[in-house]
């Protein structure tokens, strides 16, 4: 929102002073019409006074004399309304600019904390006393960055200090706890200073009124925006600025956050590359055969111990080949082998077709015997 210029005000009570010499030129020259006399209740404006006038016109005056005199009187409103068309035109057009320099510098700094951005801009590009920005976090807020006018007379060294990032309860802050709850902007006036708002701030801050906004995000208050014009009241139009940055800063927030998401997951998805790249070059380095992995046992267990020995085999024959060699010349049945090897019956046989063609026998006793030629003594148990 938008602090209210000593220009406005002064075109304000401009105003306010020609509607009331034109209602009082309007009384003397018409006389008491009850329509004329109406507009005392709403403290009659410019352009109430225009209508009225206008009305008269058209409708018809007692004479010439006051039909011209009451086309003056409205021709000093008109000018008197396009002059205050024109003031505020220039003011909302400096806010504006004002306002278009704080996002810039919200959006197009992210190095800096957006509390000292908005709070830094605050009481420069738009012209503020001070400006406060604090976090909410449950039950309490937390003032954590505060500006001043560059051209603030006083000592408020003491206030600075005091924006230190400790938390406050929001049980000693109705209009904060209030505001939270809510999620709802509130203006503080003069006489209202120093009711239900936090008094060691507020002392130290002497202002003659503020405006408190919330930031929201996910239908949460996560921050408050502070800001005065110090020996000013502040304005509608203040209101709305002030609203609108804070959107701006929510907005700001959200996208941190989701950027923060994004780099998370981008280096949890690189991690994970890495260590299945990584697993890629092992199983590129290493050499594996079918018969490496053929029907090993995913476990052992107590039945599947394998007692033979596996020296002195010919070397044409596979581990697993040796084993089975070996129990087929303890004479172990094909069932047995199926039962200490964990395999299957099918598989055993299979083996043995293999182990008969590579050592050239054609019987179980023929096999035995030559397993006996070619190892030590000692025979596993079938």
């Amino acid at each position: 929102m938008v602090v209210q210029s000593a220009t406005m005000r002064t075109g304000r009570d401009s105003d306010v002073h020609v509607a009331e010499r034109a209602f009082a030129q309007l009384l003397e020259l018409i006389g008491p019409d009850p329509d004329l006399l109406r507009l005392q209740d709403f403290n009659p404006s410019l352009s109430l006074i225009r209508d009225y006038a206008s009305r008269a016109l058209r409708t018809g005056l007692p004479s010439p004399e006051v039909t011209a005199d009451v086309a003056t009187i409205l021709t000093s409103v008109d000018s008197a309304i396009r002059a205050d068309v024109a003031r505020r035109m220039r003011v909302h057009s400096k806010q504006f600019g004002g306002l278009t320099q704080v996002v810039q510098a919200i959006n197009g700094d992210r190095d800096a904390p957006l509390s000292q951005i908005l709070t830094r801009e605050l009481c420069t590009g738009l012209g503020y006393g001070k400006a406060m920005y604090s976090l909410v976090s449950g039950s309490s807020w937390a003032p954590v960055s505060i500006a001043l006018n560059p051209e603030l007379r006083g000592d408020f060294d003491p206030l600075v200090a005091a924006v230190n990032g400790n938390s406050i309860p929001l049980r000693d802050a109705p209009r904060e706890a209030e505001l939270v709850r809510r999620r709802r902007s509130y203006a503080v006036g003069p006489s209202e200073v120093k009711c239900h708002t936090y008094r060691p701030l507020v002392d130290l801050s002497r202002p003659a009124g503020f405006l408190a906004v919330p930031v929201v995000v996910a239908d949460r208050a996560i921050a408050i925006v502070h800001v005065d014009r110090h020996e000013n009241d502040l304005t509608e139009a203040d209101i709305h600025l002030i609203t609108t940055l804070a959107q701006v800063c929510a907005l700001a927030t959200e996208s941190a956050q989701l950027r923060a998401v994004i780099s998370e997951q981008n280096r949890h998805t690189t991690a994970e590359l890495d260590r299945l790249n990584r697993a890629l070059r092992e199983l590129e380095r290493s050499v594996v055969t079918l018969d490496d992995i053929e029907e090993r046992p995913s476990a052992p267990h107590a039945e599947c111990r394998n007692d033979s020995r596996t020296t002195d085999y010919p070397p044409a024959l596979t581990a697993r080949e040796r084993d089975v060699l070996a129990l087929v010349a303890a004479g172990a049945t094909n069932s047995t082998i199926s039962r200490k090897l964990c395999i299957s019956d099918g598989t055993v046989k299979s083996h043995v077709q293999r182990i008969f063609k590579k050592i050239g026998v054609n019987t179980r006793a023929e096999a035995a015997a030559l397993y006996a030629g070619r190892r030590p003594a000692a025979e596993p148990q079938a």
